[in-house]
């Protein structure tokens, strides 16, 4: 007669074990999830190699991103741009972006290599203030090559929801040299909102100054040697006056504008 309980605890050891099989992160995931701390504390570590030593040297990326306007833009990087890129983003102290990792939709492991598709939220901040907040597609492939698993392609699909700041478009119509109406469109949360105002240059106290027409109470001063005064800030220089009506429109959206541009 069968002892039940060896079989019971026969059951239990081979369910445990095809458990713990399963429960078992693959190499792609546990890149992915690698990745995404080492970027996140890259400004804590100040070590890009933290970053690099997770992707093969002949790391590939390709990048479709969406922006707020619907705008299409691609991009491909490398190994040795994915280095550039660590090292600009460690000189910009004002600077930073981070991704958390939302949702695992897909997973393949095979001996020498495996994937990963993933959804991924971020954020990259200015100075503090959001500049854009989306998802990512992430498809990540890892390779083993001498012993060593590595990111070798990730094809990623980034999508801009929300933007609070950003880069800016103007659209700037003169009448003469004295008349101007700026028509800005600049990032308001979800999406861009847009916004006209009008400026004059003319003569006061025998100075140029630029008045915005539709605030009279707001001037700015023209100076002969070229520079744009806010009150008594220097806010640029101009030597035309459309340039100084940009100067103006940069002080006006610098808030919001991390850069602005003019047609």
């Amino acid at each position: 007669m069968k002892n039940p309980t060896f079989l019971k605890l026969a059951l239990a050891f081979v369910l445990s074990f095809y458990a713990a099989g399963y429960a078992q992160e693959t190499a792609a995931k546990s890149l992915l999830k690698s990745y995404i701390e080492a970027a996140n504390n890259l400004h804590h570590t100040q070590d890009p190699e933290s970053v690099l030593s997770l992707f093969g040297t002949n790391y590939q990326n390709n990048t479709a991103f969406v922006g707020l306007t619907g705008v299409l833009n691609r991009t491909s990087t490398n190994y040795t741009q994915l280095q550039e890129k660590l090292e600009n983003d460690l000189k910009n102290q004002n600077y930073n972006f981070t991704m958390s990792l939302k949702e695992t939709v897909y997973e393949s492991q095979k001996e020498r290599g495996g994937t990963v598709s993933a959804l991924i939220n971020f954020e990259s901040k200015i100075d503090g203030k959001l500049a854009e907040k989306g998802t990512i597609l992430m498809n990540i492939i890892a390779t083993k090559t001498d012993g060593d698993w590595k990111i070798t392609q990730n094809n990623t699909v980034r999508v801009s929801e929300q933007s609070d700041i950003g880069n800016c478009v103007c659209n700037l119509f003169t009448k003469g040299e004295s008349f101007f109406t700026a028509e800005t469109y600049y990032p308001s949360g979800v999406k861009y909102e847009r916004e006209y105002k009008s400026y004059r240059i003319g003569n006061k106290d025998g100075k140029l100054v630029i008045v915005n027409r539709g605030n009279s109470s707001k001037s700015y001063t023209w100076e002969e040697n070229g520079d744009v005064l806010d009150g008594a800030l220097k806010i640029g220089s101009a030597k035309t006056p459309d340039q100084a009506i940009q100067t103006v429109l940069s002080r006006v959206y610098g808030e919001t504008c991390t850069k602005i541009n003019f047609n």
